[in-house]
């Protein structure tokens, strides 16, 4: 038999393919990808790891669940790379459909309907609106690998108003709730087929991913109890009644990191923290627009031999995203215009986001860890945005197949 002559694509060496494929936009990667299997492969490098920013539709803005915002509709993804926008009439066809899950239906009642099981009793969780769902029901939902077609992953929730965790592992067919000790939690990760849950007491529950029975629940679980970081819990009681913190786990080169997120109640245009008595005036009743801002962050990586948070001065060549879905590290050496040490950060303050119609979803920005100043990540017309932007990562194949996952469970249709 003959053997397949190479063709020109194929003979490039790869250290070309990097130089080329570093200095392209997006289009022209999914281009690239088209050519052979050899461009595919080492374009997939580029086109998958950087998060795009999602930005809320038109449509969304003005009727998700019959709420009106006003604000102008951006309809479109935010590619850090190229400081652009792609609309949703531009965005390549590899791209849009990377970004699709399939949506629960309502039933005959216009309800919503979830069910997932709990010490091998079966419940049904009925809500009115995609709005409850995420607010009372999900809170967060996360993959414990790759969605390959030879690995054994599964899906994670952090639900019930944090206090409960579900998983769905691949191939079975119901959640199940996982034996917890320590509710309501903070963040959940997945690290080295680990589920990692922060609680609020600051003590993580770790589980085996591997170690589960024959209807797939988890079953092997420990505990690590470590002291709260020193500088962050000084500084949380200094700032007491102005602001809330948010916390966030995140996995950068093998570590594990805690990220430690103040976000003020009311800030100034100049930054300065201020209390709702602050807002008011004698002669005037009406208090002054102040919204709520991120005002710093802590970071650190759990020294797993010491079983203690240290602080982390400088992420060097990476950069962190942040936001209500889960959190990545990427290096800023493959990407262009992504700034090194930082951390880009999206609106996640569900709380805060229906207190004032002037305000919500607004708090996005980059954090520059060395200098602590912020820059804003895109300019949007006013500070209400609803729903918030929140990160994705172009993948097609992760995500089409995370969406052929959650389309075969119970409620997904």
């Amino acid at each position: 038999m003959a053997k397949r002559r190479k063709s020109l694509a194929d003979q490039v060496p790869t250290e070309i393919f990097w130089s080329i494929f570093n200095k392209l936009s997006f289009i022209d990667l999914i281009q690239a990808k088209a050519v052979c299997s050899s461009w595919n492969l080492a374009a997939e490098e580029f086109v998958s790891k950087m998060p795009w920013l999602m930005l809320p539709s038109k449509k969304e803005v003005e009727e998700g669940d019959g709420a009106f915002v006003n604000n102008n509709g951006y309809n479109g993804f935010f590619n850090l790379c190229e400081n652009r926008v792609y609309n949703l009439k531009t965005t390549p066809m590899e791209f849009r459909e990377s970004c699709w899950l399939k949506k629960m239906e309502r039933n005959e009642d216009g309800e919503y309907e979830l069910d997932y099981l709990k010490k091998n009793q079966r419940f049904f969780f009925k809500v009115c609106g995609k709005q409850q769902v995420r607010e009372c029901f999900i809170q967060k939902a996360i993959l414990s690998g790759k969605p390959d077609c030879n690995e054994n992953f599964g899906v994670v929730l952090l639900c019930n108003n944090r206090e409960e965790i579900a998983y769905h592992q691949r191939g079975y067919n119901s959640w199940t709730v996982i034996d917890v000790s320590h509710p309501p939690y903070r963040d959940i990760i997945c690290h080295k087929n680990h589920l990692y849950a922060l609680s609020d007491n600051n003590s993580i529950e770790v589980w085996d991913l591997g170690g589960r029975d024959y209807v797939g629940r988890i079953v092997n679980k420990s505990d690590i109890v470590l002291p709260f970081p020193d500088k962050s819990h000084t500084k949380g009681n200094s700032l007491r009644g102005f602001g809330t913190s948010k916390f966030y786990l995140v996995e950068s080169c093998d570590d594990l990191l805690l990220i430690v997120r103040f976000i003020g109640d009311y800030v100034g245009f100049d930054g300065t923290l201020l209390t709702e008595w602050d807002l008011l005036t004698e002669t005037c009743t009406q208090p002054k627009i102040c919204p709520y801002r991120t005002c710093f962050f802590h970071v650190y990586k759990l020294d797993f031999d010491e079983l203690k948070w240290v602080e982390v001065e400088s992420l060097n060549d990476r950069a962190l995203f942040l936001g209500g879905n889960q959190s990545v590290s990427v290096s800023v050496q493959s990407f262009p215009n992504c700034e090194t040490n930082s951390i880009y950060f999206t609106d996640d303050c569900w709380e805060k986001m229906e207190e004032d119609y002037n305000y919500g979803g607004h708090d996005t920005g980059i954090y520059n860890i060395k200098d602590e100043s912020f820059k804003p990540i895109y300019e949007f017309s006013s500070d209400k945005i609803q729903p918030p932007p929140c990160w994705i990562i172009p993948s097609a194949m992760l995500e089409s197949q995370l969406g052929q996952c959650v389309a075969s469970l119970p409620g997904c249709n």
